[in-house]
């Protein structure tokens, strides 16, 4: 018996074997046919929605809106397209504008001498050219004056050199009515200091005004406004025109125009642009500086503020602000890829730039004992009334990593700043 128990057990795993084979082999027919009750589907479970955020205050709203701007502030973009012009001021009564074949013709009068040089040869085809449509700036609301974009090229292939040259886009020619020019502004002594006194007992009668306007680009050697610059001292001269700058807001007869024309080598930036002082509503015991002159050159203009009343001090604050305006001209050179070109946060200013902008004709004061250098950084502040319509000025303060700290003291660093570029000035 006890042999047998192993076997009989051995035996029944084995029934129990074959029997779970056969029901795989053969499956199970009456329970496979019986269908199965359906299953009711269940919904998938949904995700609980967040709220929305509220939306902000319009406090909260004003609050971004200053953070925007005041970053913007620091952000200092020169043109990638400068529109700039002169009014002449032609003896007798209202007119019609010259037309671009009368001025091609005063050209060659003028420059007979040297009318196989290149940049007359360029000048006669600009003369030629109106911008095309998209750039133009003439905006007559006038039906009976024919707008910029309806004007076609008096010579297409001469249009077709000038724009080839990626920086000259056309000239632009308008008459004006006599009350374009404030007589405020012809009556000023400072803004009419170099007229003759026959040019200044002249100006009543000199109600025929024509604007000039260039549109060009910063590129060899800013040719576009010498070359408008050109243009206007060959009409001033063959006419009598005396000229007006719409920026600086001076009148100024043929000859000290002709003398103050900008130099191919940009050495005399200083004749381009006028220093104003103002008072300084932040700091009523100063004096602050602006320029006026930097729109030709598709820069912003700059301010010094927080300046000394003392005259000798001012000086040397004018010299330091012509050295930072030939700065900027040479930053702002367009660059050919199409990017805008920005000015970088922090820029160097040495003295030699303060030497270069007067190109030789003025000496500066110089202490050898100095770095003679320093670095700014510009940002733009809130337009006034007093500002050239439409374009920005930015304020010349030390670095961020200096102008934004809490203990920041501009006066004390504008101080330092003149002293280390130009040393302190004779009392």
């Amino acid at each position: 018996m006890k042999d047998m128990a192993p076997r009989t057990m051995f035996k029944k795993t084995c029934l129990w074997g074959h029997v779970l084979l056969c029901s795989l082999a053969c499956g199970r027919p009456a329970e496979q046919a019986r269908p199965r009750a359906a299953t009711p589907e269940q919904p998938a479970p949904s995700e609980a929605k967040e709220a929305p955020p509220p939306a902000p205050t319009p406090a909260e709203l004003a609050a971004e809106e200053a953070r925007r701007a005041e970053a913007a502030a620091h952000r200092v973009v020169f043109a990638d397209r400068i529109t700039f012009g002169y009014v002449l001021l032609l003896p007798g009564p209202p007119g019609p504008a010259p037309t671009r074949e009368e001025l091609q013709a005063i050209v060659r009068r003028m420059f007979a001498e040297s009318i196989d040089d290149p940049e007359v040869a360029l000048l006669l085809d600009l003369v030629a050219t109106p911008p095309r449509a998209d750039m133009s700036a003439l905006r007559s609301p006038d039906p009976a004056v024919p707008k910029a974009s309806e004007e076609q090229p008096l010579d297409p292939e001469a249009a077709a050199r000038v724009w080839a040259t990626s920086d000259l886009l056309g000239l632009e020619i308008e008459a004006l009515p006599a009350a374009a020019v404030e007589p405020k502004l012809l009556a000023d002594p400072e803004l009419t200091r170099t007229l003759e006194p026959e040019e200044r007992a002249s100006l009543p009668e000199r109600t025929q005004l024509v604007m000039l306007r260039a549109l060009y680009r910063n590129q060899s050697g800013v040719r576009g406004l010498r070359l408008l610059q050109a243009l206007v001292r060959a009409v001033a001269a063959d006419t009598g025109a005396l000229v007006h700058d719409p920026d600086t807001l001076e009148t100024v007869g043929p000859a000290a125009f002709a003398a103050r024309r900008l130099q191919a080598s940009l050495g005399n930036v200083a004749d381009q642009v006028v220093v104003v002082p103002f008072v300084d509503p932040r700091q009523p015991e100063a004096v602050r500086l602006t320029t006026r002159g930097m729109r030709r050159f598709g820069s912003v203009d700059l301010e010094l503020d927080g300046l000394s009343r003392d005259l000798p001090a001012l000086q040397q604050a004018t010299y330091f602000l012509h050295g930072l305006g030939l700065v900027m001209v040479r930053l702002g050179e367009f660059d050919r890829s199409g990017f805008a070109v920005e000015a970088p946060e922090v820029i160097g200013l040495h003295y030699r730039d303060c030497v270069d902008a007067y190109g030789g004709q003025v000496a500066l004061p110089r202490c050898t004992a100095c770095p003679e250098e320093v670095e700014i950084h510009l940002v733009e502040r809130p337009a006034e009334p007093h500002d050239p319509p439409g374009h920005v000025v930015a304020r010349v303060v030390a670095p961020q990593a200096i102008s934004g700290r809490s203990d920041y003291d501009h006066i004390a660093w504008i101080r330092a700043a003149l002293d280390r570029v130009l040393g302190r000035p004779a009392t």
